[in-house]
């Protein structure tokens, strides 16, 4: 059974933080800022179905696309994310714009419009650090 995305990078950010103590060992890259933000459906959906199923969010620094950002995704929509660089894990997101995308598993990428699952096509940013709350909007 292939695990998706979001739960492959999470379970190596959770190895990770194990093994690094916290990703204060290694070289530091990109300085992160600890962002929050919460899944908001601007229509046919709640954030709660997202939160009974495994989902995700990812951040693709458009700088540096290869600075990925993740998080799970709780049952009221919200989410933290911590960046995967080098080996070495932070909390939040390198500064600068981010495209975004969802990771869903199998059983859950019905509840939202397919196109949010791809940073091609989502049409979904972010700025880090942002003035305002965070709110990625979605649609089923």
């Amino acid at each position: 059974m292939k695990l998706p995305l979001g739960l492959r990078v999470g379970l190596a950010i959770g190895g990770l933080l194990l093994i690094c103590g916290c990703g204060q060992a290694g070289p530091q890259g990109p300085p992160a800022m600890p962002i929050e933000g919460k899944i908001v459906f601007v229509r046919g959906g709640e954030p709660s179905s997202l939160g009974e199923c495994q989902a995700h969010i990812e951040l693709q620094a458009v700088e540096q696309p290869e600075v990925l950002a993740f998080g799970d995704i709780q049952e009221d929509g919200t989410f933290h994310v911590a960046t995967l660089e080098d080996g070495v894990v932070r909390d939040g997101a390198i500064e600068g714009t981010h495209r975004v995308r969802l990771d869903l598993d199998d059983s859950a990428q019905h509840l939202v419009d397919p196109r949010f699952m791809s940073f091609e096509t989502s049409g979904l940013v972010v700025k880090v650090p942002s003035e305002e709350p965070i709110e990625v909007k979605v649609w089923r």
